[in-house]
């Protein structure tokens, strides 16, 4: 009995050790390393490379024969898929030899092959944010999280929702939209909270560092003393170390902002003896040197700044750092800008701001280059140069104005539109399995009746329990029947949410014209009375037609605004549900642009063309405005849907249409909607108008647009529709409505 249970013991003591060892990569890098010369087979080799690569996919630490040990050990043994991981050794490659756009395209397409394994792929997509970055490509880089971020959402694993959320906050980073930026990674922040304190720690100082870029100090400070501080002895001088940095730096601007400059002082030191003095070449050494001769140029230690920032204009040209990191901006030809205007050397001076502007128009680093203007506006005007400071001045309201009315869509309300969007779609899809729960239940009681039917005839005491099985039956065909309900008033507001949109994103641009040309009219009346005071007739006259011309535009804008506005009113004048007299040209014209414009609210590259053919002097009809909106809104949808996805597939040459027409014909009034899109295959030309069918990816359609379509046509009008489509060449709904 003593050699059985010593025997099992050392079974179950070798099953424990193979089981650490292929533990994920939380034992960290450098202990999977030193496990690796303990293995003596090949496959807790195999196992071992394994976590290696998984841990540093895109070879940050340069040791890329990981990954051909690991592929020559599985061409042995065979044990996991190896195709992944041969497109992450040829992404490598192309990386090695600067094809960094190939590398991206080849890491993507490993990413949707560890997918299809479920994987946990938390460092890969972590570290593909450098290869967006590396091309400059951030609406890439937006859409490429956006959609791995709504797959994980719904297939899992939820670990890797959170470098998703990472790669969206670094995009709004960069547009400087802080509030989704910050948004986003309190989001990450939450899920790594649960399986990596340090990632979790990462976000929480990027949001306090974000708190002081916005200008809101007191939650900066708030996050630094709250949440990292109390951690700052346990990260000790470990793989924490650049946390730490960014603690101290952060601090530095707190309490620089608060003219606390000795103490500010201590934070930057800080930093620099954390980190500066061990990696001497690293993007966050320059960024915390700068910093820190900034700050000295403040206290008004000129000579003590010039030396910091040579040391941090060496690292930065020896390694070819861009001027926008993931560390933070690398200022150093605006710190020396500083120096040399704080000296009275404003050649030198002037040189380093251009070069600095420069530098920031090519990496279009917007917020850079608006502080880069104004400076250069403040530095002229302060030599007596009023035509060159003022030329910077309109370059700065022309990339402000511009920069308004490129993130003018990020105004609504983003964070709230996305978490009710969210909502929603769980609630459609948890509907779904609801009712795929329920068919089987149904389907599975069924088949236990007819069971019981036939027992019955040899056992007439099953009658009781085969009534209570049909009373079930019935209470859960009573259940379907609500959920069904649910789901269509789940449409519903789909369709709405997307209306909203549209109507959002025609009032957001004259609105923040009017804003921006009152701002700049206010800045004009100032210069106005120092000209007339000064007895500058000319300049003051020049001024007034500025004026004239700013409040031509602002009158402008504010009509179009009130005409959106009063439209609106218009259409939810009432909202009976009865029939009144509708001109469908009216209708059909509002709600074709109110669909493209909530299509351009979520994805602005997308374009077409909107061709209108509408009949002269038709009658207006009796309908619910309403149903017949959101009639011609599914209509108009789909067909924007249809041009898009062919977009994607066919060259330049393409241009995709959209074409409504209206006309009276025999006491009808049709209206046709063709497309020259991806057309409707003929096998399912019956299946389109059936409830709960869709051709379209999961969480983006619920099958129920056109059968609400047809009963509202149908049922609620008296009228018919028609589809005519060939597959790739488009498709043309046609409704007739009875005039009388």
């Amino acid at each position: 009995m003593r050699k059985i249970y010593t025997t099992l013991l050392i079974i179950v003591f070798i099953t424990v050790c193979r089981q650490a060892v292929a533990q994920p990569i939380s034992a960290g890098y450098d202990s999977l390393k030193r496990l690796l010369p303990l293995q003596n087979s090949d496959r807790d080799r195999l196992h071992i490379f394994q976590q290696l690569v998984d841990a540093d996919p895109t070879f940050s630490q340069h040791e890329p024969h990981n990954i051909d040990s690991l592929l020559q050990l599985n061409g042995k043994l065979h044990l996991i898929d190896a195709y992944p991981y041969q497109l992450l050794q040829k992404a490598w490659q192309y990386d090695s030899s600067g094809q960094t756009r190939q590398a991206l395209n080849t890491t993507e397409l490993a990413v949707y092959a560890f997918d299809k394994q479920h994987k946990q792929l938390n460092a890969l997509l972590f570290n593909m944010r450098l290869y967006f970055n590396t091309l400059n490509d951030q609406d890439a880089r937006l859409k490429f999280y956006q959609r791995q971020l709504e797959y994980y959402q719904v297939n899992g694993p939820v670990e890797n929702t959170a470098p998703c959320y990472h790669g969206i906050a670094g995009y709004y980073y960069y547009k400087a939209l802080y509030n989704l930026a910050i948004t986003n990674y309190l989001r990450d922040a939450e899920i790594y909270r649960k399986f990596n304190p340090r990632f979790y720690y990462n976000a929480m100082s990027v949001v306090a560092t974000y708190y002081v870029l916005w200008g809101n100090y007191e939650r900066a400070l708030y996050y630094q003393q709250n949440i990292l501080k109390p951690l700052i002895g346990k990260w000790g001088k470990g793989n924490y170390n650049n946390l730490v940095t960014v603690y101290w730096s952060t601090m530095c601007q707190i309490d620089e902002h608060y003219h606390h400059y000795e103490k500010a002082m201590y934070d930057v030191n800080q930093a620099i003896r954390m980190y500066v003095d061990q990696k001497s070449n690293t993007g966050i050494n320059g960024v915390v040197l700068v910093q820190k001769a900034i700050l000295l140029l403040e206290m008004g230690r000129g000579q003590q700044a010039l030396p910091v920032l040579m040391k941090a204009k060496f690292i930065t040209d020896s390694a070819k750092y861009p001027l926008f990191t993931t560390q933070g901006p690398l200022e150093v030809d605006y710190g020396l800008y500083l120096y040399y205007h704080s000296i009275g050397q404003n050649d030198k001076a002037a040189t380093y701001l251009q070069t600095a502007s420069l530098k920031a128009a090519n990496e279009h680093a917007n917020r850079l280059l608006l502080r880069y203007f104004k400076a250069s506006g403040e530095f002229y005007e302060s030599l007596h140069k009023p035509d060159v400071a003022l030329q910077f001045g309109h370059r700065y309201s022309n990339l402000l104005d511009s920069l308004n009315q490129e993130n003018a869509k990020f105004n609504i309300a983003q964070f709230e539109i996305d978490q009710k969007e969210r909502q929603q779609r769980q609630s459609i899809n948890q509907l779904k399995q609801e009712k795929a729960l329920q068919d089987y239940e149904i389907n599975r009681r069924n088949t236990l009746l007819w069971a019981s039917l036939v027992v019955l005839l040899l056992i007439s005491g099953l009658s009781v329990f085969i009534y209570r099985q049909f009373r079930a039956n019935k209470k859960i065909l009573l259940s379907l029947r609500k959920t069904q309900r649910q789901l269509i008033m789940s449409e519903k507001m789909a369709s709405l949410g997307e209306l909203t949109a549209g109507i959002a994103h025609e009032i957001q641009n004259p609105l923040n014209f009017v804003n921006n040309f009152s701002e700049v009219s206010t800045e004009l009346t100032k210069e106005l009375k120092e000209e007339l005071a000064s007895g500058n007739t000319a300049d003051a006259i020049a001024i007034t037609d500025d004026l004239e011309k700013n409040l031509e535009k602002i009158n402008h804008h504010g009509k179009r605004a009130d005409f959106i506005v009063k439209g609106m009113l218009q259409h939810s004048r009432t909202n009976t549900g009865e029939k009144q007299p509708t001109d469908i040209n009216v209708l059909a014209d509002e709600f074709l642009k109110l669909s493209y414009h909530g299509l351009r609210a979520k994805d602005n590259s997308f374009n077409a063309e909107m061709i209108t053919n509408f009949g002269t002097n038709l009658p207006k009809i009796e309908v619910v405005q309403q149903d017949i909106g959101r009639v011609l809104l599914n209509l108009f949808n789909n067909a924007f849907y249809a041009v898009k996805q062919k977009a994607k597939t066919v060259g330049p040459a393409y241009r995709p249409e959209v074409t409504v027409t209206t006309s009276n014909e025999n006491g009808q009034l049709t209206i046709t909607v063709k497309d020259n899109g991806i057309g409707i295959p003929d096998v399912i030309k019956e299946k389109i108008m059936q409830p709960f069918f869709t051709t379209k990816p999961t969480g983006e359609g619920t099958g129920l647009g056109l059968s609400l379509t047809y009963d509202m046509v149908v049922k609620g009008h008296g009228g018919n529709i028609q589809v005519n489509s060939k597959e790739g060449e488009g498709s043309e709904f046609i409704i007739k409505l009875p005039v009388n």
